[in-house]
């Protein structure tokens, strides 16, 4: 079991109370930092606070890191490597992805665009597929040997204020007890309630949060590397564009691990209501799919669930910084598109060298710890939100984007690679009243104006 990888930290001994007189109340336990949430950004915070010799409490409410995760991932392998170097030799990962494609379906066709290279297999690498549950529990491992305290199982109810300032946490029952710190990390994950009810972040709109259903199917190592034509070792990840969002804009991919395959797919929580239908139905969509079916064929589910991504994009960021207490990961929505582990870990990493600097002046204000947000601004992490920041607006105000723009490619394809018993000229005409009797020539133009000018930035 995950859970017997790590140990908690025995409870501190208290003074005895005196032979005579009732005993004195039991005073909360203290640390320099508490960290709530076990996930990319609250281990990652953990581990550095208490590489660096803070005192630090790890909360995690589920029976190990990751229990509510379902699933995979792919990790950009050099930005690990740049906080946990070489990690790819102690950390179990699934396949090295040396394949990444794109694919524009509609009902019955996909447009492929892909690169394929050798030269991704070579270290630090480009990208790994990792499970979800397997990597949080090696970043937790590596924050409890660091000195950390993890304690499993156990719910934060809401943070401690004292005249503005977080001073620690409240846990739900059965702990119901109240724990002291003179920093709190909130690493909690997309929608963070405990931020939220205290005030500090307003509530997260259902337009800037996504609803993803996710799949994991058992094939045998041999058949995924045979039917995704890939050597052995190495893994493929295939971008869905298009009919597998049911005609909203969202995202969709297959992820090849080591003898299994994942495929997920999400819209916006609004979009559901909207459209009628639940996330297991975008995972139907994906699994019939005529170019898609033959891939899965004879695959076992092993695992299926759902999960709550963030993604605002630069504009829906909370305030990250408050007295005391400073918000990370996904409960800051630092999430870039289909980047969210490693914004996740990086923005545990600038959490805890704030942490460090505020301990070590004994100054915890909001203005000492904006360092945080300094550092954020001044990193890949928020450099690359912000040169992103426009596209949640567009994928809003174009809800037919990915749909429409799939069918056309699609179409467009089928008609010129189809034989026709007339002149080429005739047929170029034929083909582009056809393309254009799905959106006028001027809104194309409109539209393809409107995605430049997210991609410039």
């Amino acid at each position: 079991m995950i859970s017997d990888w790590f140990k908690t930290k025995k409870p501190r001994k208290l003074p005895r109370s005196p032979a005579s007189g009732p005993a004195p109340a039991a005073a909360p336990e203290k640390f320099d930092a508490i960290v709530v949430g076990a996930g990319p950004a609250g281990s990652t915070a953990a581990y550095f606070m208490a590489r660096d010799g803070l005192d630090v409490l790890l909360l995690e409410r589920g029976p190990f890191p990751g229990a509510k995760n379902c699933g995979g991932a792919a990790v950009i392998a050099e930005q690990i490597h740049d906080l946990f170097p070489n990690f790819w030799e102690e950390f179990p990962y699934e396949r090295i992805v040396t394949s990444l494609e794109y694919w524009w379906l509609n009902e019955d066709s996909a447009v492929t665009a892909g690169f394929t290279s050798g030269r991704l297999a070579a270290a630090p690498y480009n990208r790994l597929t990792v499970k979800r549950k397997n990597f949080y529990a090696w970043l937790a491992a590596k924050a409890v040997a660091a000195g950390a305290a993890l304690r499993l199982g156990h719910r934060v109810a809401s943070v401690i204020l004292d005249d503005g300032r977080t001073v620690g946490v409240r846990l739900a029952p059965p702990q119901s007890a109240a724990v002291l710190a003179d920093i709190v990390v909130l690493a909690d994950g997309a929608n963070s309630l405990l931020a939220e009810q205290a005030g500090l972040i307003p509530r997260l709109s259902p337009l800037n949060l996504s609803l993803y259903a996710k799949e994991t199917i058992a094939l045998a190592p041999e058949t995924i590397e045979e039917r995704f034509n890939l050597p052995p070792g190495q893994g493929a990840i295939i971008s869905l564009i298009g009919h597998p969002t049911a005609g909203y804009n969202g995202t969709a991919s297959i992820h090849t691990f080591r003898d299994s395959v994942n495929i997920n797919a999400g819209i916006a929580v609004n979009s559901f209501a909207a459209g009628g239908f639940g996330p297991g139905d975008l995972l139907a969509r994906i699994k019939k799919h005529p170019r898609i079916a033959p891939l899965l064929a004879g695959g076992v589910t092993l695992e299926y669930g759902a999960a709550m991504i963030p993604e605002g994009g630069y504009h829906a960021i909370p305030p990250l910084v408050h007295p005391g207490l400073l918000i990370a990961g996904d409960a800051g929505s630092l999430v870039n598109g289909t980047h969210g582990i490693n914004l996740a870990m990086w923005s545990g990493r600038f959490a805890a060298k704030a942490a460090y600097a505020a301990k070590t002046s004994r100054d915890f204000s909001a203005a000492k710890l904006s360092l945080y947000r300094t550092l954020l601004d001044e990193s890949f992490v928020l450099q690359n939100m912000r040169a992103n920041a426009k596209a949640a607006a567009l994928q809003r105000d174009a809800p037919y984007l990915f749909d429409l723009y799939s069918r056309m490619l699609n179409e467009a394809a089928y008609l010129s690679v189809r034989a026709y018993p007339m002149p080429i000229k005739a047929k170029r005409r034929f083909v582009w009243r056809k393309v254009t009797s799905l959106q006028p020539v001027g809104k194309i133009l409109a539209d393809a104006w409107r995605v430049l000018k997210v991609v410039k930035g």
